[in-house]
């Protein structure tokens, strides 16, 4: 099987994450696989370093004479790498490979994965592209799955769900590394360290989880700990630490920054906690955690429900809620590894494209 993913995602979002996942798992499987995206863009980056195949194009350009370029130096890769599969995991130039598929591919066949939360475009040509010229539509959610059934007409048979997965060589329960990181984070074995992983932007919902830490603590769970892994984007470092006074958690909360060590600040944590008030249609945090063997409670946002029970879901923005899911425990683990990542997405676009 070769297959070519279309990555062209200007940071590496989870929709980014999504598609390298599967490039890196079809190496691992015996299968050639190749990345196309923007120039020097961090996934391009990264699968250099991985030794990958690349061929970098500015596909999101809006210049004709750029466009042009791009479709000819596309075409021209297309026909040196000989591709089963190429596969979009962006809208930008799925046009052009829509219709490249439908009146001029030589073997190969179009899926298109949508890993976004917003409904997609409904008019007759989007229709024409994901229905016609696609040979399947994979979405990384079932409610995302749902609005291309209800709202682009397109056939459920052609429509699948596939959930993520992580390398588990690199996410996994770590004993040693465990007790390492919580003697160096200062944690002692009885302490209760509950995570939240994750940029400091209010989509995250910090907010809802510092004041779901506040009650448990000032209501006697003296053993709670609570570590935020991750750094200011929309919301400053100075603003994160003002609103952990406003919550009387100063003393229980560290905050790490930018860290290249996030496996092991999961094995340090005893629950990991989804708070996000939006957006989610991944999640790879989720599964991250899970394969550390850490138990997951999470919002009631985009995919989550989808990923976890009813035990371990609590209405976003609802921090009395979320303060009873940390104070009983709950959460799940359940392995959402590579290897069936990459298992699954071959059998959704079809046996007869599965060498």
């Amino acid at each position: 099987m070769r297959i070519l993913h279309i990555i062209n995602v200007r940071w590496f979002n989870a929709t980014a994450w999504y598609a390298f996942r599967l490039a890196k798992a079809a190496r691992a499987a015996g299968d050639v696989s190749a990345v196309a995206g923007l120039p020097s863009s961090p996934v391009v980056n990264m699968a250099k370093e991985e030794g990958i195949p690349v061929f970098e194009a500015d596909f999101n350009s809006n210049n004709i004479f750029t466009i042009i370029k791009t479709v000819r130096k596309t075409a021209a890769f297309i026909k040196e790498f000989r591709p089963d599969l190429v596969v979009c995991h962006r809208g930008e130039m799925f046009w052009w490979f829509s219709l490249y598929s439908r009146f001029f591919s030589k073997g190969w066949k179009l899926v298109r994965v949508r890993g976004d939360i917003r409904p997609p475009t409904t008019d007759f040509f989007s229709r024409f592209m994901h229905n016609s010229c696609a040979s399947a539509v994979i979405t990384s959610a079932e409610i995302i799955r749902d609005k291309f059934i209800r709202g682009l007409k397109t056939p459920p048979e052609k429509v699948f769900t596939v959930y993520g997965g992580v390398d588990t060589d690199v996410f996994r329960p770590d004993a040693a590394l465990r007790s390492e990181k919580r003697r160096e984070l200062g944690y002692s074995p009885g302490d209760y360290v509950v995570s939240l992983v994750g940029r400091f932007d209010p989509v995250k919902g910090h907010e809802t989880f510092l004041k779901a830490c506040s009650i448990l603590y000032k209501n006697g769970m003296k053993n709670l700990r609570v570590l935020l892994v991750g750094f200011p984007e929309n919301i400053k470092t100075k603003d994160m630490e003002r609103m952990i006074r406003e919550n009387g958690l100063e003393d229980i909360t560290f905050i790490t920054g930018r860290r290249n060590d996030v496996p092991g600040l999961m094995n340090a944590s005893d629950l990991g906690v989804i708070s996000s008030v939006g957006s989610e249609a991944i999640c790879r945090v989720a599964m991250e955690f899970m394969a550390c063997g850490v138990p997951v409670v999470a919002s009631d946002a985009g995919v989550l429900p989808e990923m976890f029970s009813g035990g371990s879901i609590y209405p976003m923005r609802d921090h009395a809620a979320l303060a009873e899911r940390i104070k009983n425990r709950g959460g799940k683990t359940e392995l959402y590894c590579e290897k069936d990542f990459y298992r699954k997405f071959l059998a959704a676009c079809g046996e007869k494209i599965i060498s």
